[in-house]
């Protein structure tokens, strides 16, 4: 039973393979003839308003200088042991050529005190996603804020040769909807992204691009057919970070040089998109030996789908049953993939 679906229509049939019809996005929105990467830029990483003013506007803001090239240094020394890829990845989610440093800030403290706990990352995020909301219980009401939490914590080494990856929200992983609207509208946000080059990021080796606006888009707004002048390579020095909004959509770019683009992506979200008991810190592993795969899954040691709560990209139940996870990787991480057919019907 489905009790919660936001399809964009229903898909056809041809020799096997699913399809849908979808325009191409011609709108360009807030990214106007003319529009530079200066226009979403700042200079002074404590300018709260500017930064606040462009993340609305445009989805993205450039924050020059964010750390120091030495302390980019200092990360990448920590994390270089810390890469890995499974042969399966062809592509999809990362070009073969891609690897990845998984749980970055169990790995390098430099990660943790200079980049999750930096205080204008921590006080834009809470900006966004700090949620107060008063509930009447018995006689009284209360107030309840719920703050901010690290979702995620990756950095990518784009080797040479990498290809072009796929635009995509980062907020899917929470099953975030979001509808076409003319300007920003708070309480729509789930994530806040921090993206943090450790070594330059251009056009030619792989920088991230972001399709300026496209936080307004809504789900019949295509990603993957649109007007080209909204397409912004985030264009980096060493030390720089952009920081974006969860619905904005962004991709890795092809790697075209011989050396490696590494840059760490954060993401902070809603401190109560997480189970009322936690049941596993502190718990013997012991506890969930000889459980059943349903068991563990609803104990929360399963992903859902596409990446949510895993480990290094597999279920958390791989630390308790092997054997009972082993396809989790090489089945994908996508119950279903529907092809997109532009400017027909069916």
């Amino acid at each position: 039973m489905n009790t919660d679906s936001h399809n964009l229509s229903e898909p056809y049939n041809i020799g096997g393979q699913k399809y849908i019809n979808m325009k191409k996005k011609e709108d360009l929105g807030v990214c106007q003839p003319g529009l530079t990467q200066k226009a979403f830029t700042v200079e002074d990483k404590f300018d709260y308003k500017a930064i606040i003013e462009k993340m609305e506007v445009y989805g993205l803001c450039v924050v020059k200088n964010f750390i120091e090239t030495s302390r980019c240094d200092e990360i990448l020394k920590e994390i270089e042991p810390h890469f890995y890829r499974y042969e399966s990845w062809q592509g999809s989610p990362f070009p073969k050529e891609t690897t990845v440093a998984t749980r970055s800030v169990l790995h390098s403290s430099t990660v943790l005190k200079d980049v999750v706990c930096d205080r204008m990352f921590c006080d834009i995020s809470k900006h966004f996603l700090n949620e107060e909301n008063y509930f009447a219980a018995g006689k009284v009401i209360n107030k309840c804020t719920s703050d901010i939490q690290l979702n995620s914590g990756i950095v990518y080494k784009v080797g040479a040769g990498a290809s072009d990856q796929g635009y995509h929200r980062e907020d899917i992983v929470h099953h975030t909807t979001h509808q076409a609207c003319e300007r920003f509208q708070y309480g729509t946000e789930t994530m806040v992204g921090l993206g943090v080059a450790f070594t330059d990021m251009n056009k030619e080796n792989g920088s991230t691009r972001m399709i300026v606006g496209s936080h307004l888009w809504g789900p019949h707004d295509s990603c993957g057919n649109f007007d080209k002048r909204m397409e912004f390579h985030v264009n980096v020095a060493k030390g720089d970070a952009v920081l974006f909004l969860g619905s904005l959509y962004h991709a890795a770019s092809a790697n075209r040089t011989s050396q490696d683009r590494v840059a760490g992506y954060f993401f902070m979200t809603k401190s109560y998109l997480k189970p009322e008991e936690n049941l596993h810190l502190g718990t013997d592993l012991r506890v969930f030996k000889g459980l059943p795969l349903e068991a563990l899954q609803l104990l929360g040691l399963g992903i859902s789908e596409p990446f949510c709560g895993h480990i290094d990209y597999k279920s958390p139940g791989h630390l308790i049953s092997s054997s009972l996870f082993e396809n989790d990787i090489e089945k994908g991480y996508y119950g279903e993939t529907i092809r997109v057919n532009y400017g027909s019907t069916q």
